[in-house]
């Protein structure tokens, strides 16, 4: 278990990162601003996003809404540090993948409990396809999910069969 803690240095970096980029969007884009980064696809314009992903539970409103969600997140937190501690030693990718995630949902949740909004400024989108504005945190948790998803088709198995070695094989007498 020991050796898993230096992965806990990443969800730090995540967070800071998202951190950092949330408070130079609130400081300069907040107030209307855009920064075209590549013109037609890709540019920097302040948003506040009250709900979840893609703005769901947008609609609702007041203190109950983000401590719902906050509680949320930290089951969340809670799940993701349980399966990271329970993988085993030999595979790297998948407790990688969850330190993302790990660094995505409390950059989220820092928001949320900060301004009961998440920060949102980075836009992707080409002509009128156009994807919902994220930020770092939202980033990291898509990789960190992307990361999950190649390792589980790389092997469906998982944890169990890896397990399945400290277990008495059927019939055997301990």
């Amino acid at each position: 278990m020991i050796d898993k803690l230096r992965y806990f240095f990443l969800p730090l970096l995540v967070i800071l990162a998202d951190q950092a980029s949330k408070y130079w969007a609130f400081t300069k884009l907040r107030s209307g601003l855009d920064v075209h980064v590549i013109d037609n696809c890709f540019k920097l314009s302040y948003a506040e996003n009250p709900g979840i992903a893609f703005g769901i539970f947008s609609e609702s409103s007041g203190a109950m809404k983000t401590w719902t969600l906050a509680a949320i997140s930290l089951v969340a937190i809670g799940l993701v540090i349980f399966f990271a501690l329970k993988a085993p030693r030999e595979k790297r990718l998948p407790v990688v993948a969850l330190m993302l995630v790990l660094g995505g949902i409390v950059g989220n949740l820092i928001d949320r409990m900060w301004l009961g909004a998440v920060i949102d400024f980075i836009e992707i989108y080409i002509g009128k396809y156009h994807w919902p504005t994220f930020n770092i945190a939202d980033a990291a948790i898509c990789v960190g999910a992307l990361l999950l998803s190649i390792d589980i088709l790389r092997d469906p198995k998982g944890i169990e069969e890896s397990h399945s070695e400290d277990r008495p094989k059927e019939g055997a007498i301990d």
